[in-house]
């Protein structure tokens, strides 16, 4: 989880003075950036277990694995408007899921820690 949460950040870093599929598509650096950043998050899903991907939502998991197959498979026929759609669409909402979470893990092994 905590390599998720590095991935998103690590992707709002790459998309930092972004605002459009056509700005992201025209910076070489910041597109093979953010498709690096979305298909490492996509490689992780891929790597849940299926108790462990269930915990996620859904739309969240199967868009990243979906995306991690397409760019590995055929990056140079991209649509930088998908890319860019993941990116700013999806990826909020997960890292706020994977933030959650962080959080309940947290607070529960402090609670098993003052228990003890």
């Amino acid at each position: 989880m905590d390599h998720m949460v590095q991935a998103c950040e690590e992707l709002f870093v790459c998309m930092d003075g972004v605002n459009s599929a056509v700005e992201l598509e025209s910076s070489v650096v910041k597109r093979r950036a953010v498709v690096m950043c979305l298909l490492d998050l996509g490689e992780m899903f891929k790597s849940l277990t299926e108790d462990e991907i269930n915990q996620y939502p859904s739309e969240n998991w199967k868009n990243f694995i979906g995306f991690r197959n397409r760019s590995s498979h055929g990056y140079h026929t991209m649509n930088f408007a998908i890319v860019y759609s993941l990116a700013t669409e999806k990826v909020s909402p997960l890292y706020e899921f994977l933030k959650n979470k962080q959080q309940e893990l947290t607070n529960d092994e402090k609670n098993d820690k003052d228990e003890t």
